[in-house]
């Protein structure tokens, strides 16, 4: 431990450790053994510390706040995602235009703009898109569910676009 010397070595990768359990730990993702599961969803980790910070998640419980506004996560990974807004730092760049973003995430959405896919398709009629929350509005329009109401008068809609066009008439 002291001389630095990790002789824990896996035989799949280029992963050593000073400490035998760590290797065991590391071996288990090699083998797709997830023997830590979630009591409260399917979520399941090779790494016990991976699947507390899972919990977190179902506690409700947000500990990891920002020190710049009123944001808080159950999650250390959102919380940096996070941070990076206040940064502006957009490492994700796509390779096709001038756009960027600080998550990944976002750029994957954004990507489908430049392929046209849209595999997200309505079951009950021709209506398709590249992102599933256009589709999960869209589905509205067929159960009649109208969220977006005019304070003013009785005029619903299911996009928020034609409530907007509405109010500024």
């Amino acid at each position: 431990t002291h001389s630095g010397e990790k002789s824990n070595k896996c035989n799949q990768c280029d992963y050593a450790s000073s400490y035998a359990h760590n290797l065991r730990t590391h071996l288990k993702m090699h083998s797709g053994e997830k023997s830590n599961k979630c009591n409260q969803c399917d979520y399941a980790s090779s790494r016990a510390d991976v699947l507390r910070s899972h919990l977190e998640m179902h506690s409700g419980v947000k500990s990891k706040k920002c020190n710049q506004c009123d944001y808080a996560s159950s999650q250390a990974v959102l919380l940096k995602a996070h941070l990076k807004r206040h940064s502006g730092e957009k490492p994700n760049k796509c390779n096709q235009c001038d756009y960027a973003s600080s998550q990944a995430s976002h750029l994957k959405i954004h990507l489908v703009t430049h392929s046209g896919e849209k595999s997200n398709k309505c079951n009950q009629c021709e209506f398709a898109s590249s992102q599933a929350g256009n589709l999960r509005t869209h589905l509205k329009t067929h159960s009649g569910e109208k969220p977006n109401k005019c304070n003013q008068c009785d005029y619903a809609s299911s996009y928020t676009h034609n409530l907007r066009t509405h109010l500024k008439a």
